[in-house]
């Protein structure tokens, strides 16, 4: 039996759901990407190659096991936030999932551009990845989800995101 995660009650958008799960892996690989770039833009911004940088660019792929989760999350976020696009008519001739597709990896794009040059999400990835002991990556999923919420201005209880009251 499946289970179907929910973010929110109304976490119905099942086209949408699939358009994201099916780019999850590209969009992990962009995302390391992303943070690669604002690693190097901060503390190697004349780009200069040494054995940590060699390392770091080898092993960057690592970090996807870190991101997987958060990706759910971000996704999430998105539905959440495009919830009452479900029955809009697409004028442009395009289908439903043409149009989820891109409009869901423009605002991804846009989305981990910023997140990447959050230290509390750079930094754990960059530590996983170089680091050859046994890191909690557990407390590490959790502290880069709680960045992403916070930016957001979100929080989750029981796999449940809600709006933090100002």
């Amino acid at each position: 039996m499946l289970i179907e995660e929910k973010y929110f009650p109304q976490d119905k958008n099942y086209l949408l759901k699939s358009v994201q799960a099916f780019s999850k892996e590209a969009l992990l690989n962009q995302w390391l990407e992303e943070i690669l770039n604002a690693y190097h833009l901060l503390h190697n911004p004349m780009g200069l190659v040494d054995d940590f940088i060699i390392e770091l660019r080898e092993k960057i792929h690592l970090g996807k096991e870190l991101l997987e989760d958060n990706y759910d999350i971000l996704a999430a976020i998105y539905r959440h936030n495009h919830a009452d696009n479900q029955l809009e008519i697409m004028w442009d001739g395009r289908s439903h999932m043409e149009a989820y597709d891109s409009d869901w990896k423009e605002m991804y794009s846009i989305w981990i551009s910023t997140l990447s040059q959050i230290k509390e999400i750079r930094r754990p990835i960059i530590k996983f990845v170089v680091s050859e002991s046994g890191v909690n990556h557990q407390f590490l999923k959790q502290s880069i989800r709680r960045a992403i919420l916070s930016h957001f201005g979100l929080r989750m209880r029981a796999q449940t995101l809600y709006r933090v009251s100002a």
